[in-house]
């Protein structure tokens, strides 16, 4: 009996970006829980000049310091049996899907998509596009209040407007203190700081845009809850949830250290003393805690219309944060690849599924719903060349 081919995918991981670690941990875990019953993973690991590169010693995280030696080019294009790549030195191989795993610009923000879009090799999770829109704090907040969903008041600050006057007296009038000052493009709650003053505030915005070319302004929640969602379609076509979840935080703010390299029991740790395996299950949080039935209702209803309106693709976690006095309740941030693919938060879903099912549904869906088309595209009505 012939034996069925296993559909060989490209994790591709690191990247250039502040969150380069966060990718390299997400992507361990990933390919660990891969099933590899009908999936081959090709581990690709793009470098800080954005050369993709692959090697077995990808698959060992003790490797990265902060990136492994000896790892050969690789090249992806469409040949003459469709998708393919090739590592220097070996035989092209067939490749049928590409798996981002990153976090921020260069991975999650639609350049990498694009590229795979163009070459025409299927890709996991949002379009190039909608990653870009999601990439963009600022942006996704205007396109999501278009549908009905809350959002706080914001003031954007780039490097031009920075030490402008109308910048401060804007942010004084519309935020506020104290206020939030965080990068518009990055995740994971790097360079995120409070203003209680002027002078905090500039200090902040510089801070931030030594990271980042746009700085968010926001008002600070009071009595702040955040809870925490995912959704994707299934095959039906139904929009499926996983569990909400709300983050506990020993500080004011949930900051990146306190996320990725706190230990189990909350004593934190310093670096190099976690198992990058754990990821953020190392995160103390609550799962699916006990809310009130219309918080609760309009929860998912704010979280259906940002996914929808990002496109219905992948399996995104969306933000938000809620005064817990209040009820009040505004989304906060899309994340097209969430850390750790939130497969913690699929495990206690109402609807439970499992980190390796979870994988085989993004690679399905991303199958079904290649973007390229290789025949003429041109309209008989537009052709001005001849056929």
């Amino acid at each position: 009996m012939q034996t069925q081919r296993k559909i060989r995918i490209a994790v591709i991981f690191g990247g250039p970006s502040q969150e380069h670690d966060v990718s390299v941990v997400t992507a361990s875990q990933l390919m660990d829980a891969i099933d590899n019953r009908y999936l081959e993973v090709l581990p690709v690991y793009m470098d800080f000049e954005n050369r993709l590169l692959s090697g077995p010693q990808l698959r060992d995280v003790s490797s990265f310091r902060p990136k492994p030696a000896g790892l050969k080019p690789v090249e992806f294009y469409w040949g003459d049996a469709g998708p393919a790549c090739r590592i220097a030195g070996n035989e092209a191989m067939r490749i049928d899907c590409v798996l981002p795993v990153f976090h921020g610009p260069y991975g999650e923000d639609g350049r990498i998509q694009g590229y795979f879009e163009t070459i025409g090799i299927p890709v996991t999770g949002f379009s190039s596009i909608n990653s870009a829109i999601a990439m963009r704090k600022d942006a996704t907040k205007a396109l999501v209040q278009t549908v009905g969903v809350n959002v706080l008041p914001h003031v954007a600050v780039s490097r031009d407007t920075a030490t402008a006057s109308t910048t401060l007296q804007r942010i004084e009038q519309e935020i506020g203190y104290p206020a939030i000052v965080k990068p518009c493009h990055l995740g994971s709650s790097i360079g995120v700081g409070v203003a209680n003053n002027e002078a905090e505030l500039f200090a902040a915005i510089e801070h931030v845009l030594a990271l980042d070319s746009i700085a968010l302004v926001e008002p600070r929640v009071s009595n702040l809850v955040e809870y925490n969602i995912a959704l994707r379609k299934d095959q039906q076509g139904e929009i499926q949830f996983s569990a909400i979840e709300t983050p506990k935080s020993t500080t004011d703010l949930l900051d990146f250290r306190e996320k990725y390299l706190a230990s189990e029991d909350g004593s934190g740790g310093a670096k190099g003393d976690f198992l990058p395996s754990q990821g953020m299950l190392s995160l103390t949080r609550d799962i699916n805690p006990e809310l009130p039935e219309d918080f609760s209702k309009t929860l998912h209803q704010y979280a259906l219309n940002a996914f929808q309106i990002l496109g219905s693709r992948g399996a995104p976690r969306i933000d938000f944060l809620s005064d817990g006095n209040t009820g009040e309740l505004w989304f906060n941030e899309i994340n097209p690849i969430p850390g750790s693919y939130g497969f913690f938060l699929w495990e206690a879903a109402r609807q439970p599924l499992l980190f390796p099912e979870l994988i085989t549904h993004l690679v399905t869906e991303a199958r079904q719903s290649s973007l390229k088309q290789f025949d003429d595209p041109v309209p008989e009505g537009a052709r001005l060349l001849p056929r």
